[in-house]
Parts: C-alpha cells; structure tokens; sequence
C-alpha cells in the first residue's frame, strides 16, 4: 500500500509516549490509597488506645460507683450495733460489717489496678498521638506531590490526545485501519523500526532488498514475523567541523 509514512510514523511515538504515561499514572491511584491506609493506621492506633483509656475509667467509676453502695450498707450496719440485745446479734452485725469491709478492699485493689493500667495506657495513646503528628503531615505532603503528579500527567495525556487526533486526520482510512488492527494484536504496539536490516521489535532479519523499500517510508510494509508496519529512521546529518584541514598546497 503506496502511502506516505510520516503521519504514521508521528502517531506511533506519540502513541508509545501515551502508553508510557498510561503506565505511570496506573499505579498512582494505588500509592494514594496506600498513603490513606498508612495515615488511617496511625488514625486506628490513636482511637483504639483512647477507647482503652475511657474503658478503664468507665470501669474505675462503676467500681467507685460498687464502693459507695457498699459503704451505705456499712454505715447501715454500724447504725444497728447501737440497738442490738444479744451477743449473737452484736456477733452477726460484726462479721457482716468486716464482710463489707473487704469486699471494699477487693473493689479498690482492682481500682488500684486499673489506675495503674491507665498510666500505661495514657503513655501509650500519648506515643500514638506524636506518631500521628509526626507522620500525618509527612503523608499528607506526599499524598499532595503524588496527586499533582496525576494532575500534570493528565494535562499530558490531554495534549498528546490533542496531537494524535492532528496526526490521525493526515493518515489514510486503509493505512489507520492495518494501523489499528497490527496494534490490537501487538499489545498497542503497531510499528517497528527497521535498523541494519533488522526489525527492532522482534529483531528478525529484513532481506536487503526489501530494506531498501522500506527506507523510503512510502509504503506499508509489514514485518513477515511480528507484523507490524516497517519504518526507517534516517541518520542524524554529521555536522562539519568549523575548521576544516587546509588542503595541500598546488
């Protein structure tokens, strides 16, 4: 198929720049939710040890709470000695008072205990609140760089979709159609540069007469092992030196 290759070859880099940039910003989004999950892990640790540190003192109170009552019973006992008739009465009252007496004691060990568990407890949420201050900025910022990144390579892709439709409108019906289709069976990849009579893709060798073809870009040729549509990049002109050697005298 006669037709001229510069559009072609055009939509091909910038087609393998938008799949570069495709690339990149794919795993984006997955460093942003990890960063979430990271600053949401700090946020979890603080407001387990808060519960913690409230669920013991929930505790201390229903226990100062079970005091209270018990000393009411106490008091209660006390008042009763005065009106007792019976050594037997007098005897009951006292076991039940030194009975009340160490239910006490058995109440303000555990609320000893749990006083104790909280200054482990405060320390511990105190650690969990710096580690939050520390680190919630540090994401933050980085989660900020990150989607800024996204931003700046979309307004990219934009541009670059922006060329291609240019780029696609000087190309040939047929010649957009083998384009599209080499593409879909070469993951997105429809062109090969020629080198050294060789295929740059799958680095099949290219009969030398067929490489002469190919090297004037005017036609569609297609690679004979991977398929894709040949094309030639001719070499970068070799700049003169300023000063040339003077030539030898007549």
């Amino acid at each position: 198929m006669a037709v001229d290759l510069t559009p072609l070859i055009q939509l091909h880099f910038l087609d393998l720049q938008i799949a570069g940039l495709n690339s990149r910003t794919s795993g984006m989004p997955g460093q942003i939710q990890e960063l979430d999950r990271k600053l949401d892990r700090y946020r979890k640790n603080l407001h387990e040890n808060k519960d913690l540190l409230s669920q013991n003192l929930k505790k201390r109170r229903e226990l100062e709470g079970d005091i209270n009552l018990i000393e009411t019973k106490r008091t209660r006992y006390k008042e009763q000695l005065d009106g007792v008739k019976t050594n037997k009465e007098y005897t009951a009252l006292q076991h039940e008072i030194e009975g009340v007496a160490q239910a006490i004691r058995q109440i303000e060990d555990q609320i000893l205990g749990l006083m104790e568990e909280a200054e482990q407890l405060k320390g511990k949420q105190d650690d969990a609140q710096s580690a939050l201050n520390r680190e919630e900025g540090i994401i933050l910022e980085d989660k900020k760089v990150v989607e800024q990144q996204v931003e700046q390579l979309r307004n990219e892709l934009e541009q670059l979709q922006t060329q291609r439709q240019k780029w696609i409108s000087q190309v040939p019906p047929e010649a957009m159609e083998v384009y599209n289709r080499v593409a879909t069976t070469r993951r997105g990849v429809a062109m090969a540069e020629a080198k050294n009579q060789m295929c740059m893709e799958c680095h099949m060798r290219i009969r030398p007469q067929l490489f002469q073809e190919i090297k004037r870009n005017d036609s569609i040729i297609t690679c004979e092992s991977c398929s894709r549509i040949l094309f030639f990049v001719p070499p970068a002109p070799t700049e003169k030196s300023e000063l040339e050697a003077p030539s030898e005298g007549v």
